[in-house]
C-alpha cells in the first residue's frame, strides 16, 4: 500500500492550499461583515418606529393649540357674554327709573284730573 511518508506535498501544491483556505476565510469573514452591517442598521437608527412617535407628538402639539385657541376664543366669548349682561343690567336700571318716573308722572297726572274734576263738580253746584 501507500506509504504516508512518501506523500510530502511539495512546495506548488502547499502554496496552493494555502491560498484556497486564506480565500476561503476571507469570503466567510466579508459574508457575516455583509450580514452583521446590514442587522446593525435597523439597530442603529432605532428602526422606524421613532419616526412614528416623532408624527404622534406633532399631532398632539397641534392639537394642544387647536384646544389653546379655542379655550381663548372661549374666554373672549365669556368676557363678551359678560359685557352684555352688564349693559343689559344697566338697561334695567335705567327702565327701572323711567318706570319709577313714569309712576310718578302718572301719580300727578291723576291728581290734576283729580283737582280738575272736583273744581268742575263745584261749579256745577254754585249755577
Amino acid at each position: 500500500m501507500y506509504d504516508i511518508t512518501e506523500l510530502e506535498p511539495t512546495t506548488k501544491e502547499l502554496a496552493v492550499s494555502i491560498i484556497i483556505v486564506v480565500v476561503v476565510l476571507a469570503v466567510t469573514f466579508f459574508a457575516g461583515y455583509m450580514l452583521g452591517s446590514e442587522r446593525t442598521e435597523d439597530i442603529y437608527n432605532n428602526g422606524t418606529g421613532t419616526g412614528d412617535v416623532g408624527e404622534q407628538l406633532g399631532e398632539a402639539v397641534q392639537h394642544q393649540s387647536e384646544i389653546t385657541a379655542g379655550i381663548k376664543d372661549a374666554e373672549s366669548t365669556v368676557q363678551g357674554i359678560a359685557g352684555t349682561g352688564q349693559a343689559i343690567a344697566e338697561s334695567a336700571d335705567r327702565i327701572e327709573a323711567g318706570v319709577g318716573e313714569a309712576a310718578g308722572i302718572i301719580d300727578e297726572s291723576q291728581q290734576i284730573l283729580g283737582r280738575i274734576r272736583n273744581r268742575g263738580q263745584a261749579n256745577q253746584i254754585k249755577n
